[in-house]
């Protein structure tokens, strides 16, 4: 009895991260939500080893996004569309620019005993750059001159290579 209240207690005081504030980088992600839709499953083998593992994508969301969910082997069974989870030690995966959201090794999946009931779906963090600020690789020039410099296209008075 007294280890329930315990492992109760520290449940509470878990700071939860809202889906909307995934970053690329995000490690160790403790988060509460709603299982909107469960894929089916797939069989893949690993390479190294030729084992067989079960895969399923499913749909999350919390109050803030939705956001792609990852689950393997035995996780599968134990969730279901349209209830409340918790995962705690969670972390971003980023497959063909879209981030996904993973139980780590260390990650515990449990049912929540808070209902989440609204779920925003008009922002998907599992978009392609959705997580990603937009970076140039090197900058632009403040002349709008070219390397040899000539005046550019902009400073000739027509439009530049990519402002239409």
């Amino acid at each position: 009895m007294v280890q329930e209240n315990d492992t109760r207690e520290q449940i509470n005081s878990i700071d939860w991260t809202l889906i909307a504030h995934f970053t690329q980088e995000s490690r160790q992600v403790n988060v509460r939500f709603r299982v909107l839709k469960k894929g089916t499953i797939r069989i893949v083998t690993e390479r190294s080893s030729g084992r067989k593992h079960e895969i399923s994508d499913c749909i999350i969301g919390d109050s803030s996004a939705i956001i792609n969910l990852t689950l393997w082997n035995e996780d599968i069974d134990s969730v279901e569309p349209s209830r409340t989870y918790e995962l705690l030690n969670g972390y971003i995966n980023l497959f063909e620019e879209c981030m996904i959201l993973s139980r780590s090794q260390r990650g515990e999946l449990a049912e929540s005993s808070i209902p989440i009931i609204i779920v925003n779906e008009h922002i998907d963090m599992s978009r392609p750059f959705m997580g990603r600020p937009k970076r140039r690789k090197r900058p632009r020039s403040a002349t709008g001159r070219t390397f040899q410099g000539a005046a550019g296209r902009e400073a000739r008075g027509y439009c530049s290579r990519k402002s239409f």
